[in-house]
């Protein structure tokens, strides 16, 4: 019997990290490092550039999910950019950055190649024949890097630790939904030679609410937002590209 391994290949990376916080530091100076890390990231960051960040509250957080969700609005019709740097300021999603680089299989790819603004319908079409991830369905994610904001070199960017999880015999599963968040659990499955698995936070799962399948974002995830293995040693995470589909070998 092939043995399922315990620790994904993203997490391979990560032991060669040394947890930067005593014991000593509060809740509230670990936030403050967070914050300083992540703005050092921002202003310095070698691979992107944020430009303009528009921050967004609590209440924006909810009427985005009940328009997409419930109302069937198109995220481009309630402003959702695609290249937009969005920062959460407030609530369950307080300083999670993410940014929007595909929507996905919405249809209206040819639409926007050319330039051209869809139309009430064709939103509406693409509502209808959506392929959005919700409603207890599972979604695979995989993402080209990882890198650890509060250790990160900027002087010499060959010393930093590059993770992904592009191994086709590993994956990370987000299912579950609900408006507010995506719950995580733990998956093992026998899978060709068998299989990493992982489980996933609300802050890695946070854009599918924008998705269609195919669809890609990143993100800048908190600590507080952070899968287990990286929030107990309170890791604040860039995800460079991340591209979520529907498994072909789990149950749906």
């Amino acid at each position: 019997m092939k043995k399922i391994l315990l620790l994904a290949s993203s997490l391979l990376f990560i032991s060669l990290w040394v947890a930067s916080c005593s014991d000593t530091e509060t809740y509230a100076e670990l936030v403050d490092h967070e914050k300083s890390s992540i703005t050092k990231w921002i202003n310095k960051s070698p691979y992107v550039d944020f430009g303009h960040i528009a921050a967004r509250d609590e209440d924006w957080v909810d009427w985005t999910a009940d328009s997409v969700l419930t109302d069937s609005l198109h995220p481009s019709q309630i402003g959702i950019q695609l290249g937009q740097w969005y920062r959460i300021s407030e609530g369950d999603f307080k300083r999670l950055y993410f940014c929007i680089r595909s929507f996905g299989n919405d249809g209206l790819d040819s639409l926007r190649e050319n330039g051209i603004e869809p139309t009430a319908e064709q939103y509406r079409e693409a509502m209808r024949n959506q392929k959005k991830f919700y409603a207890g369905k599972n979604v695979l994610v995989r993402y080209d890097s990882l890198f650890l904001l509060s250790d990160f070199d900027y002087n010499d960017l060959d010393e930093n630790s590059k993770g992904d999880n592009l191994d086709p015999n590993s994956f990370l599963i987000c299912y579950n939904w609900n408006k507010s968040y995506y719950s995580s659990s733990y998956y093992s499955y026998y899978y060709g030679t068998g299989s990493n698995y992982e489980c996933t936070s609300g802050g890695l799962a946070f854009p599918i609410r924008f998705l269609w399948e195919g669809g890609q974002a990143s993100i800048i995830c908190p600590f507080s937002l952070a899968e287990s293995s990286f929030a107990s040693y309170y890791y604040t995470l860039y995800y460079g590209l991340i591209t979520y589909k529907k498994p072909t070998y789990l149950p749906q």
